[in-house]
């Protein structure tokens, strides 16, 4: 009983975390599409069409609905089984096809074949990747165009996303406490927590590639 009692507080503190995480890698993505997106019309507004304000508000619109399904999808999905369908990778199409939507930047998602399954904890651990490295495009490196690539093998998931934003270099840029900083950390947290390892590559004025590779159990 008393061992009982040590260990309630640490699975309740998990629990807590697994679902904090959930609504971070589910609604958060969508939230900044449409923060973005309000953004952008702030400084454009007086310049659009009448026509343009309305597809531009649909735009925002869908989102947000996107969103709500989101939050209601993580409330019934808490509790999913240890392995997972492909139906993640909608959830993927969906997150990417809203930002460019909101963005107006052109992102490009070449999926694996969908009879390669992986756990759902390579699936929270990829979708926030692509989320983060997407986000971190848009928003620092001022991109035109994303390209995101996974390829699933027996044993191994790469992850490589590329964009023709204006890059940084990397030999002078630490990790730092910025949300550009936050982010490369996070991802780099995400790989390693699974074994796997995220490689970053940017030059300024070229561009950033970003390497992500996580071992998978052959079953």
């Amino acid at each position: 009983m008393a061992m009982q009692s040590k260990v309630e507080p640490y699975v309740l503190f998990e629990e807590r975390n697994r679902i904090a995480e959930e609504i971070h890698d589910r609604i958060c993505p969508h939230l900044f599409g449409i923060t973005y997106a309000v953004h952008s019309a702030e400084q454009d507004w007086s310049g659009m069409s009448s026509e343009q304000h309305l597809d531009l508000l649909r735009e925002i619109q869908q989102a947000a609905a996107e969103a709500t399904r989101e939050l209601r999808k993580t409330i019934y999905d808490l509790s999913a089984s240890e392995h997972g369908d492909a139906s993640w990778l909608c959830g993927v199409e969906s997150l990417l096809a809203s930002q460019a939507k909101l963005s107006g930047v052109r992102i490009r998602f070449r999926p694996p074949a969908p009879d390669r399954r992986v756990t759902v904890h390579h699936q929270k651990a990829l979708y926030r990747i692509i989320a983060e490295a997407t986000g971190n495009a848009i928003r620092h490196g001022k991109c035109s165009a994303v390209d995101v690539r996974l390829t699933l093998r027996r044993c191994s998931a790469t992850l490589k996303i590329w964009d023709n934003g204006k890059g940084f270099d990397c030999g002078a840029t630490r990790l730092g406490n910025d949300d550009s900083g936050h982010g490369l950390r996070n991802m780099k947290t995400l790989a390693a927590a699974l074994g796997g390892s995220l490689q970053i590559d940017s030059e300024e004025g070229r561009g950033t590639c970003i390497v992500a590779r996580l071992p998978l159990s052959d079953g």
